[in-house]
């Protein structure tokens, strides 16, 4: 029963967070690489802190409920071994991405220490990788709904 429970709950919270990293993907990212380089800058300056706000929670959230499921089946001696750790290890490595990468180049933006001319290349790579960190979080997911369907 409280593995079931933690286990829907990390599926939730993971399905929260993939939908709302999809729409900073697919809505805003665009529209920020679409901007002159003084509007984005602007734009930062009065949006990143909220954008930040709304998902430093969503993130914690979405890294511990899935690791303190992990745990839990790994100390009831689950026989999913392989399927928990790709879950812990795949959502350590989302959780990662901000400290890696993320953190220190949203600072260069809320500085303004990128130059004009290098704003659009930035993007593409603050992009792909925002990308890659939502491939880990949907392998983090789908294996999530794997052990889910193999409970029942």
């Amino acid at each position: 029963m409280i593995a079931t429970t933690l286990l829907l709950l990390s599926i939730s919270i993971l399905g929260i967070f993939i939908g709302a990293q999809l729409t900073e993907a697919i809505l805003f990212v665009p529209y920020w690489k679409s901007l002159h380089p003084n509007d984005f800058f602007e734009l930062h300056k009065t949006y990143g802190k909220k954008i930040h706000a709304f998902f430093a929670p969503l993130t914690i959230a979405a890294t511990l409920f899935p690791l303190t499921m992990v745990t839990y089946y790994f100390v009831h001696n689950s026989k999913e071994l392989t399927i928990l750790t790709f879950i812990g290890v795949t959502t350590l490595a989302f959780f990662s991405t901000y400290f890696l990468y993320f953190k220190k180049d949203n600072q260069k933006f809320a500085d303004r220490s990128i130059p004009d001319g290098e704003l659009s290349k930035e993007l593409i790579v603050w992009g792909n990788c925002h990308w890659a960190r939502i491939f880990l979080e949907c392998t983090a997911f789908v294996l999530s709904i794997i052990l889910l369907l193999k409970s029942i």
